[in-house]
């Protein structure tokens, strides 16, 4: 069966998604490699349980690289992420401190998550100096991953300088976290007196390490789903929106109704996880689109079957095991050229 031929099939307009601009802006705002990498930074950690917050104590940094040589200074600034978040909303800063390869900072920078969020975090500590008329200078970085980490002990520690990690906006980028379905092709009932052509259930289990949006450090996310190459309101459907997490459990159950196991094999299931905002857009995190993969549809090349090798695999099987749930967890693409915002 072709795509022409599809039932109820709405002639749409793809919308290119912009949702993504500005996500990582203000991650990478300085200029790296001028500055040769010396020196120290001290912090202490811990987690306070009463305010459910993750602190980060900021002490001092010694014997810094001078990012102006001639009068052998600096203006040092200390920034902090807890990657994969690269976000506007989660990047915490200290004052800059004028003239100084020594500074003493003493502030606390704070991140409200809950402690169990912490496992797939990584601290990203930087220090810049802050340049008023140009970009700021990388004066060297500390990453530690937080996984497994026991934060009993918030006496701040030594830890030197290193040059920066060269694979880490990638990392970062193409890190959107995990979602786990399950997917079920129920075909027609030979012996049923209604006429249809068969059901397709969609489970949307959960989700694992999405990126946090929110100045809290978590995400209002829920996941959108069409069958594509219908965008209409009788193919959209969603879950219901995860309230303050980034490993959100939704378990939810989306039912297509009267499309048979022949027609899914023409067509692709679009996911699409969002953080919902009560005021503004929505936020694109991530999604994954389940098909055949063949990138054709009535022999013309179409965007929308382009499934990746886990991903056709998962609704190759569900397409071979009518009547039967199969699941998967499959790796959240960092964008979909043709998701859209609403």
């Amino acid at each position: 069966m072709c795509c022409s031929s599809l039932p109820r099939i709405s002639r749409f307009r793809f919308a290119r998604s912009d949702s993504m601009a500005s996500v990582y802006s203000g991650a990478g705002e300085g200029r790296y490699g001028t500055v040769p990498i010396r020196g120290e930074v001290e912090f202490g950690l811990q987690y306070n349980y009463k305010a459910a917050q993750f602190e980060i104590n900021i002490k001092h940094c010694r014997d810094l690289a001078a990012a102006d040589p001639k009068r052998n200074r600096s203006d040092p600034y200390v920034k902090v992420y807890l990657l994969p978040d690269k976000s506007k909303a989660g990047k915490r800063k200290t004052r800059v401190k004028k003239h100084t390869m020594n500074p003493i900072f003493d502030e606390v920078l704070k991140y409200s998550l809950p402690l169990e969020e912490l496992n797939s975090r990584t601290l990203w500590l930087s220090v810049w100096h802050s340049d008023m008329f140009g970009r700021n200078n990388f004066l060297g970085e500390v990453q530690l991953p937080l996984e497994n980490k026991i934060f009993d002990d918030p006496s701040p520690k030594l830890y030197p300088l290193q040059e920066r990690i060269e694979p880490l906006d990638d990392m970062c980028v193409s890190n959107k976290g995990e979602i786990i379905v399950g997917l079920k092709c129920v075909p027609p009932d030979p012996n049923s007196k209604k006429r249809t052509k068969g059901t397709f259930f969609l489970l949307v289990k959960d989700a694992k390490n999405l990126q946090a949006i929110k100045s809290n450090g978590s995400s209002d996310p829920f996941c959108k789903s069409y069958l594509l190459p219908d965008k209409g309101r009788s193919s959209k459907q969603k879950t219901n929106v995860a309230r303050k997490t980034c490993n959100p459990n939704w378990n939810q159950t989306l039912t297509y109704r009267d499309v048979s196991p022949d027609e899914l094999a023409e067509r692709s299931l679009e996911l699409t996880v969002w953080d919902h905002d009560r005021l503004g857009s929505n936020e694109f995190l991530g999604g994954v689109r389940l098909s055949l993969g063949s990138g054709m549809c009535d022999g013309k090349p179409v965007d929308w079957m382009d499934s990746n090798e886990k991903e056709t695999a998962l609704w190759q099987r569900m397409l071979d095991r009518p009547n039967f749930w199969v699941e998967g967890c499959l790796t959240l693409r960092p964008s979909l050229e043709l998701a859209s915002k609403n």
